[in-house]
């Protein structure tokens, strides 16, 4: 089948090239760590005895955290300074989960869940690196490769962090997926600057 050879092999040249990896990396690891953590509101939520709709709030407020957040970076800002707050972001996304080992009650964890949502901001900045490290040639076969490994990623992160729990709580378990975040963002920024 050469069209499925031409996929591998155009997928294999994407993933061995040391820019396009790096971009991957910064756009999937930091959503499967926070889906992770996501998967925690409701174990969480229950340890902590809040009343029987407080998962639902809680879980409302990443995506709140998320509107505001796109919205902001993505009308407010240039694409320059998106780029220069890639890592910023990063880290703003995980450090309100640090917070969570110590059991904050419920609002306070609400509103460190929107701070959290607000984080992921950083992928508009890693757009157009992403867009001008790809040959065109095989531009629509990178997007596709970006948002599979995203999938794929954030598919792992909550059974990552679930196993987590097994030896430690929820919130603790969500304060080692906002340190796993920050450690990341932290990581990336030598291969970002370039």
């Amino acid at each position: 089948m050469p069209v499925l050879r031409q996929s591998w092999t155009v997928t294999g040249q994407l993933i061995t090239d040391p820019a396009v990896r790096v971009l991957l990396l910064a756009a999937c690891l930091p959503p499967a760590f926070l889906t992770g953590a996501e998967s925690l509101i409701v174990p969480y939520a229950v340890q902590h005895h809040f009343a029987a709709g407080s998962p639902g709030l809680m879980l409302a407020c990443v995506p709140v955290g998320m509107i505001a957040g796109d919205f902001a970076a993505g009308r407010l800002l240039r694409p320059a300074t998106r780029e220069r707050l890639v890592i910023p972001l990063m880290v703003v996304a995980g450090l309100p989960l640090l917070a969570f080992a110590a059991g904050p009650a419920l609002p306070a964890a609400a509103g460190l869940l929107i701070v959290t949502g607000i984080g992921p901001a950083y992928l508009l900045g890693i757009q157009r690196r992403f867009l001008d490290a790809v040959p065109a040639a095989v531009l629509g076969q990178a997007f596709s490769l970006l948002s599979t490994s995203l999938m794929i990623f954030q598919g792992i992160g909550p059974v990552l962090f679930g196993a987590v729990t097994l030896v430690t709580s929820p919130g603790q378990a969500m304060a080692l997926a906002g340190l796993a975040t920050i450690v990341t963002a932290f990581s990336l920024i030598p291969a970002l600057r370039r």
